[in-house]
């Protein structure tokens, strides 16, 4: 099954047949809040469907107050919101140029992976070990070291401890894809922007808010010199912002991500405690992904109008990922039809 008639909320319909659905990034259930929908659409009366100028034009109030906002939350010194987190990444890396060795991680996200569009030619795709023996020994003496915050692939929170192991004497940057945290785990479900840089001060956070935010935009954050490179770059001024409209909406929405982010995790609680037993997921506290690598379930689940994330990514080429994906939508009697069928399983 791959076409829906409508976006996947707790459920999806295909062939006119319903399907309990456990998939997608919408943690929180955001895209279907009715309260969050409101004022998004008091966002819509203020400021049109639509912003499509660059900023470095006519501003608008709510980008600035949204910016300072998010800062202050993640633990960053400065922010400055895009139309996306792919194009948070990509702008970061051209902000920094050709002045640095570039260390990829395998598993980084596409917007900061240099298998995917060109960047300088000092750079490599490899492991964080790798990367910390290169840098050790490298003549190189500015390097720049990407990563994700937590792998909602494989459900894993790869161990940061590494960081400790930076060398002094170098200027090493961190870029940090935190899009499958904020929201949802670190201070304040604020990401893990406050742990890494307690470990490294010279780090800097992108995001896609269109997970657990379910916004249609990106964040970049991190200390002041970098985001003020930022807003005088050409590739900002050239693009358009996110719609002010949402980040009306999310000036407004503490409550609503309150009661989510707490939905999620009495979601989430129950679901560990009815499947204990079960050896065949893997998963992190505080991520409500669940992963196996016993790919058949998600036919069998499908037998029984239960839907849940099984493709290849990021391309129909790639590894195959096979997740059941909980959010705050759900109930706890889809929790318990799901349960109940994965024993059968």
């Amino acid at each position: 099954m791959k076409y829906a008639r409508h976006i996947p909320n707790r459920t999806i319909w295909h062939k006119d047949q319903e399907y309990l659905y456990y998939g997608g990034t919408g943690y929180l259930g955001i895209h279907a809040n009715q309260d969050f929908g409101d004022l998004v659409k008091q966002g819509l009366d203020l400021y049109g469907t639509n912003y499509g100028a660059s900023r470095l034009g006519v501003d608008i109030p709510v980008f600035n107050q949204a910016e300072e906002k998010l800062a202050a939350w993640i633990g960053a010194q400065s922010s400055v919101l895009v139309s996306s987190g792919t194009l948070a990444g990509r702008l970061m890396l051209e902000v920094l140029g050709d002045d640095y060795f570039y260390h990829f991680a395998t598993n980084a996200h596409v917007a900061i992976h240099p298998g995917y569009h060109h960047h300088s030619p000092n750079s490599f795709s490899c492991s964080i070990e790798d990367s910390l023996d290169h840098i050790h020994l490298s003549d190189h003496n500015r390097h720049v070291i990407t990563f994700n915050s937590v792998d909602a692939l494989t459900g894993t929170r790869p161990d940061l401890s590494w960081i400790t192991r930076l060398p002094k004497d170098k200027e090493i940057v961190l870029i940090m894809d935190d899009s499958h945290a904020i929201g949802l785990i670190g201070h304040n479900c604020g990401g893990l922007y406050h742990e890494v840089l307690a470990l490294h001060p010279n780090t800097i956070v992108i995001a896609s808010l269109g997970k657990a935010m379910g916004l249609p935009g990106g964040l970049i954050a991190g200390p002041v010199q970098y985001i003020s490179s930022i807003r005088t770059h050409p590739l900002f001024g050239g693009s358009s912002p996110m719609v002010p409209a949402y980040v009306h909406a999310y000036l407004h929405a503490d409550q609503i991500y309150a009661q989510a982010q707490h939905a999620l995790l009495n979601n989430t609680t129950y679901f560990i405690s009815m499947t204990n037993d079960l050896a065949m997921f893997t998963f992190t506290q505080g991520l409500p992904v669940y992963c196996t690598d016993r790919h058949a379930l998600a036919d069998y689940l499908e037998l029984k109008k239960i839907k849940i994330s099984h493709f290849a990514y990021p391309s129909p080429k790639d590894r195959l990922y096979t997740r059941i994906i909980i959010s705050a939508l759900h109930s706890l009697q889809d929790l318990d039809k799901l349960v109940a069928e994965i024993k059968k399983f």
